[in-house]
């Protein structure tokens, strides 16, 4: 038994080892460019199939492998450095996280049309096939060869960065970059070589798992999730602490997958929670995200003020009466619902500051428990909905008094931690939910005497409780609630100096968003009559925030028509297309990089102000706006709501 263990602890390693390089290049870049790159799964997956071809097309070896796929990532990473990334430099980190995660979803599925699932066990060479006797165990050659390779590679990028003069480049450059430029340092080569380094750890990994790992264009997603719980864990940009935390994952996956093996992922993110919680910037300390500016709101306040008059709501309540008769009303009822969750997301973004990527959580939940209390436990409609919205809205209370003192990217990668530990609950509960068969026999029943089994009336039904919601929404805003939000958002300092609690601001709000996203999954389930494990999967969290930057963040209704185009673009190309996150994907870019208003805050930011006061331009891409240059400022904007 003992043998069993050990064998089981070196799988770990080697596992960890994986985990190590990916988490190396994700610091490097953090640290060097405060780029959280969320296509550094990708290129992973790019890496893999790149071994794969060298050795399946051209019968090369895993060795000629390990020497191409750096090189053929790391110029594709300089690409995508020069083409994308480079325009976001200056503002916050969470739009380059956006933008990376548009990036994959095109990366993925474009290589979904040419490569399936496949395995590449042959790419083992002749010298590390068998085993090897270490005396305590007899453990097999490739592995142990991947263990010390990943060792090796750790340690000897931890000494280029610490100890020679091209790492005391870089770590100048990501302190000081204006000074050294003065010194004749080409400052942008050295980012754009820092971020090819990095992409070619990623291929790296991706080339020692291709013998070990089926190789699918989406393994890269699986991986990602545990890479970001790494470094966040580690302490963002601490090479140590990816390295140190890379390995701990490893192991304690292995040790959880002996006592129950579904939990070896779940153990992943409790642990990183568990170290947050005790050290909230990582077990090493890392850089400091609290300087880092929050995003701009992408309207002017004098566009605020006509989101906020009637005009534009009895707009949008027009086109709420008569979307069903304008697509199906199945449709019709997932735009406005998805609407919702996006508004509820917005709520956190645009009023808050604070960028989240665990909706998947609430919607999803939500919907399960909804499903659940009606299909297995057969309670009446009403109850189930409103026991959904409760539960969903209960749980986020817990959560958030977990992360009400995080914020920036440490708040989006533990609300992201969050989401998958709810994802693999619902997943390992199928005899509730029903496990990767979804959860049917939902029914709507009826209320007050009214059957809800008719498509349009379930839709009617539906929009006077979205038309509730983003009533209450108008009331919060306007609330001494919602004007201290705003400014906490721009300049949280100010806030507690008067005394107010921002981290009981942020707890309000953490809430409040999972309260709307809740109400809108619930309905969701209600709508279809049946809930799968997508609507928990991490997707159900980006697709909120697509929306939300597409239709224009802070301006209400913005968030319900990213949804609506969203929803209609997807629904429409499923009919002549089966590439539809590529679609997705280029829309993300775009939007993160031309139209950061969306397509309302552009309309409104043009539209012709008519109180006399001129409207203040948003600022350039260079240089981020700033929230805290007065006391004046943050009064205006808060009284212009």
């Amino acid at each position: 038994m003992s043998q069993y263990y050990i064998s089981q602890l070196f799988n770990g390693l080697v596992n960890g080892g994986f985990i190590a390089l990916m988490s190396l290049g994700l610091s490097v870049i953090f640290g060097m460019m405060r780029v959280v790159n969320f296509a550094h799964g990708a290129l992973y997956m790019l890496g893999a199939f790149i071994a794969f071809t060298v050795g399946s097309n051209f019968g090369l070896s895993l060795w000629v492998a390990l020497l191409v796929a750096p090189v053929v990532i790391g110029g594709f990473g300089v690409v995508l450095e020069r083409l994308f990334l480079r325009r976001l430099y200056g503002l916050d980190p969470s739009y380059n996280l956006l933008l990376t995660f548009g990036l994959t979803l095109i990366i993925e599925d474009s290589m979904r049309h040419f490569f399936a699932v496949q395995g590449a066990p042959f790419l083992v060479p002749g010298a590390l096939a068998g085993a090897i006797d270490l005396g305590f165990i007899v453990y097999p050659k490739y592995r142990f060869f991947v263990l010390m390779l990943s060792l090796a590679i750790c340690g000897a990028t931890w000494l280029l960065l610490e100890r020679t003069r091209l790492g005391a480049l870089v770590r100048a450059g990501t302190e000081r970059p204006e000074l050294l430029r003065c010194f004749g340092v080409r400052v942008p080569l050295l980012v754009c070589g820092t971020f090819a380094f990095a992409a070619g750890l990623a291929a790296i990994a991706g080339v020692l798992a291709s013998p070990l790992r089926n190789i699918s264009p989406f393994m890269g997603q699986e991986m990602i999730a545990t890479t970001f719980a790494v470094v966040v864990a580690g302490g963002l940009g601490s090479i140590a602490g990816s390295v140190v935390m890379g390995f701990t994952v490893g192991v304690v996956s292995a040790l959880a997958a002996i006592w129950y093996p579904p939990a070896a992922n779940a153990a992943t993110y409790l642990l990183m929670i568990v170290v947050l919680i005790v050290r909230p910037g990582g077990i090493f300390r890392g850089i400091d995200v609290a300087h880092f500016p929050l995003h701009y709101t992408p309207i002017t306040p004098a566009a605020r003020r006509l989101v906020m008059g009637w005009k534009l709501k009895a707009l949008a309540l027009a086109i709420g009466l008569v979307l069903p008769w304008l697509v199906y009303p199945v449709l019709a009822a997932d735009i406005v619902l998805w609407g919702l969750c996006a508004l509820g997301f917005d709520m956190l973004f645009a009023f808050a500051g604070l960028l989240s990527f665990g909706q998947a959580a609430y919607w999803g939940g939500s919907a399960y428990i909804t499903g659940i209390l009606i299909s297995r436990l057969h309670y009446p409609m009403w109850i189930g909905f409103a026991g959904g919205v409760v539960i969903a809205t209960l749980v986020a209370l817990v959560f958030g008094a977990l992360i009400a003192r995080k914020k920036g990217i440490y708040f989006s990668m533990v609300t992201f931690a969050l989401a998958e530990i709810v994802y693999f609950v619902i997943n390992q509960s199928p005899r509730y939910t029903g496990g990767e068969d979804g959860l049917h026999g939902i029914t709507r029943g009826s209320i007050f005497g009214v059957s809800l089994e008719n498509q349009v009336t379930f839709y009617y039904a539906a929009l006077a409780v979205i038309a509730a919601a983003v009533a209450f929404v108008f009331l919060v805003i306007r609330s001494p609630f919602g004007l201290a939000l705003s400014g906490a958002r721009d300049s949280e300092r100010r806030m507690q100096s008067v005394g107010y609690n921002v981290q009981g601001l942020r707890l309000r709000a953490y809430v409040l968003s999972a309260f709307l996203i809740s109400i809108a999954g619930s309905l969701f389930a209600l709508n279809h009559e049946f809930v799968s494990l997508e609507s928990v999967y991490w997707r159900a969290s980006g697709e909120p925030i697509m929306m939300t930057l597409l239709g224009g963040a802070g301006t209400v209704f913005g968030p319900m028509l990213g949804a609506g185009i969203v929803v209609f673009l997807r629904d429409y190309l499923s009919t002549v297309t089966d590439s539809g996150s590529l679609v997705l994907g280029v829309t993300f870019v775009i939007v993160v990089l031309v139209f950061r208003r969306g397509v309302l805050g552009e309309i409104l930011h043009r539209m012709p102000v008519f109180d006399g006061r001129p409207a203040a331009r948003m600022p350039s891409r260079a240089q981020p706006a700033s929230h805290a240059s007065s006391d004046e400022t943050t009064i205006q904007r808060s009284s212009d709501l």
